[in-house]
């Protein structure tokens, strides 16, 4: 082998070491990026798409397990053995995979891809006054009534000692109870 070919070998060599490093760095960078680009919607959204059994805590203190059915613009709908529970983002405390991948990172940087608001879904809904549990912030316990109205931002539930007016913002869960 000529003194050329030995140098052709290494240079091909080195080439091939560095494009490595390059697709490592490029994989590193992407990574990097899929963490700081990650939103609670988009991991919602990814827990929803996989079907997966999910664990939520809210910032009422309540949790709720169950799989999630909708994700909206600002919040998810959530079926588990309490009912249908709706919840708005800023709602949600945290959330929990428990059987699903054991990756520590987020990656959901996806926005939901229904134009659905959580007002909207329950203002749809108070037209059948189902009977519904409601986490108020400021409130000890639910509120447990008949949804009535839901407008841009107060519901009207109807307790059993009249009706209550409740700003949507301070809502972290509003849940249709199932029956039996």
């Amino acid at each position: 082998m000529s003194d050329f070919d030995a140098e052709l070998i290494r240079l091909l060599g080195d080439e091939r070491a560095a494009e490595v490093a390059r697709a490592r760095a490029r994989e590193r960078n992407l990574r990097a990026s899929a963490l700081t680009d990650a939103t609670l919607a988009g991991v919602v959204l990814d827990a929803a798409e996989a079907g997966d059994r999910v664990a939520v805590r809210t910032v009422f203190g309540r949790a709720l397990l169950g799989h999630i059915t909708l994700v909206a613009q600002d919040g998810v709908v959530l079926e588990g053995p309490l009912g249908t529970s709706y919840l708005p983002f800023d709602g949600i405390a945290s959330f929990r995979r428990p059987n699903g991948p054991r990756v520590a990172e987020p990656a959901g940087d996806r926005h939901p891809p229904r134009m659905a608001t959580i007002a909207a879904l329950l203002a749809d809904l108070a037209g059948e006054r189902p009977r519904v549990g409601v986490a108020v912030m400021g409130e000890r316990t639910l509120l447990t009534g008949e949804l009535r109205a839901v407008s841009a931002d107060v519901l009207t539930i109807t307790l059993a000692d009249g009706p209550v007016y409740v700003a949507a913002r301070q809502v972290s869960e509003l849940t249709v109870l199932a029956s039996g």
